[in-house]
């Protein structure tokens, strides 16, 4: 494998990909179990918790909007980038802002969005669920692995 090949390979390497998406999974997991179980002792885990799923996906938002798509050719995997940067990132964005604004007003009192609350979570979870199979079908690819056989030096989030 060329270095030049190795070097956009590196670019589209997102190292911990799959944990952030666990990350994901399991903080809303405990933010929805906290509002089934009205557990108004726990707001502070609740905006903890969302801070960091925040914080997060601006991490690995920013991570994707730096890949350049125009650089690859047919030896990597545009397609499942393209809908990672210009579906799922940007969606997923937009429903944490939406879940976040709804529990800083369940926080501050208004008890009766919960079922908009828990809905919200089924809809980011959904996206956290396509973002892991996109991840999964980027694995696929048999280049990817004989970049990693080069034993690169990755780019974490």
């Amino acid at each position: 494998m060329e270095q030049q090949e190795i070097n956009l390979w590196r670019m589209v390497d997102v190292g911990g990909y799959s944990a952030m998406g666990t990350f994901f999974a399991f903080a809303l997991e405990s933010i929805k179990t906290n509002i089934e179980d009205d557990n108004n002792d726990n707001t502070n885990n609740i905006q903890e918790q969302m801070d960091k799923i925040n914080s997060s996906y601006e991490k690995i938002s920013k991570r994707f909007q730096k890949i350049n798509l125009n650089l690859l050719d047919k030896r990597f995997p545009v397609d499942t980038l393209r809908k990672l940067k210009g579906q799922v990132f940007p969606e997923m964005g937009k429903k944490y802002k939406e879940l976040d604004t709804l529990l800083k007003h369940y926080i501050s009192g208004a008890v009766y969005l919960k079922i908009r609350i828990l809905n919200k979570i089924k809809e980011c979870k959904e996206l956290v669920k396509q973002m892991g199979d996109l991840g999964i079908e980027f694995s696929k690819n048999e280049r990817y692995w004989e970049y990693r056989k080069t034993n690169p030096e990755r780019i974490y989030l």
